[in-house]
């Protein structure tokens, strides 16, 4: 069972919302807008835009258009799960208008990711998600951070890992169809690269007024190193209108990268005593949640042998029944409250720390 808090829901809800409008904004343009001859290049290895040939070419060019090929892409990320480890960096904005009035929104997203043993770490920041975000995942474990502090730790092997898919990268730039190939092949970020070129016809996601964007493909591993693009347009349905900018990067490919749980994730791990067979843990702050396949009465003792044993004292305002526990200790100051609850041959526990 997932637990999600209020505060993840608004922040799903508002960075979907936001995404969605900018780009949707974009989507099913009447009017053509001007963009600029300059395409953004986010790095310092990758030349100034070349022009994609418009079709037959002079005949100066003849030859090397013979040697032209085209690419498509169905996904923007295929090919990196095949890599021992990578950074990825996606910088995203729009500016325009919404039903007349201005409108402005960024976003960006670092992702770390370390094949094995499976490790993976995702930062999203900007005005869409202005407390910040972080997601930390290490084998069966995952950490999640919302603004200053405030973390969920919990299992990630048991189908109760917190879904964060809603900001993966090839759904945010979707496919493309159709790049044309430039000569000769380059070098990005230390990878050589087979560079395509490609306008709005191109994007497979959209029906853009204009777009001009380049691509960078690994020679080896054909998984996209860099992919920039500027585009104009707008959405009568939505009254959007105006430019988004992106620019995604791969960068340490293969080379050492250490991934470890937000800093104070880790701390929360030994606050209260857990049963051993614990399962679907989660932690947020002083409140932890799991489920044990322990008989009531095990699980019953448990707690109250082990927080007598850690220096808690019982407030003596137990309450026991057939399935049903709450449990209330005080210790410096502090107070704890333990429910326990039976269904179906498995016993829930709720600990609250105030």
């Amino acid at each position: 069972m997932t637990k999600r808090p209020g505060l993840f829901l608004i922040l799903v809800l508002s960075l979907s919302l936001t995404l969605g409008c900018g780009v949707c904004g974009l989507i099913g343009g009447e009017e053509e807008a001007v963009l600029p001859a300059e395409t953004p290049s986010g790095g310092e290895e990758a030349p100034a835009p070349t022009e994609a040939p418009a079709g037959g070419g002079t005949e100066a060019e003849g030859e090397e258009e013979s040697e032209a090929e085209e690419l498509s892409l169905s996904s923007v990320t295929s090919g990196l799960q095949n890599l021992d480890s990578y950074r990825s960096h996606l910088e995203m904005a729009f500016e325009g208008t919404t039903g007349g009035e201005a409108a402005q929104w960024s976003v960006e997203m670092d992702t770390e990711y370390v094949r094995e043993p499976f490790a993976q770490r995702l930062v999203v920041k900007g005005s869409v998600a202005e407390e910040g975000f972080e997601s930390v995942q290490i084998g069966d474990r995952q950490y999640v951070v919302f603004g200053e502090g405030q973390c969920i730790s919990s299992s990630a092997d048991a189908g109760d890992a917190i879904d964060t898919e809603f900001f993966s990268t090839e759904d945010i730039i979707g496919g493309l169809d159709n790049a044309h190939r430039v000569q000769p092949d380059e070098r990005v970020n230390g990878i050589l690269c087979r560079h395509y070129t490609f306008d709005e016809t191109s994007v497979a996601w959209a029906a853009l007024a204009r777009a001009e964007g380049e691509v960078w493909v690994a020679v080896d591993g054909d998984y996209v190193v860099k992919y920039v693009m500027q585009a104009d347009g707008k959405n009568p349905a939505t009254e959007d209108e105006g430019r988004i900018e992106w620019v995604y990067e791969v960068r340490g490919v293969n080379e050492p990268i250490t991934i470890e749980p937000p800093p104070g994730c880790e701390a929360e791990e030994s606050e209260f005593p857990i049963m051993p067979d614990a399962t679907n843990v989660n932690r947020m702050g002083g409140i932890v949640m799991y489920e044990s396949s322990s008989s009531f009465d095990e699980v019953l003792a448990f707690y109250q042998e082990q927080m007598l044993a850690e220096g808690w004292e019982d407030m003596g305002d137990a309450f026991i029944s057939s399935g049903t526990a709450m449990l209330s200790y005080t210790k410096d100051g502090g107070t704890v409250a333990i429910t326990l609850t039976e269904q179906e041959g498995t016993v829930s526990v709720m600990i609250m720390g105030e």
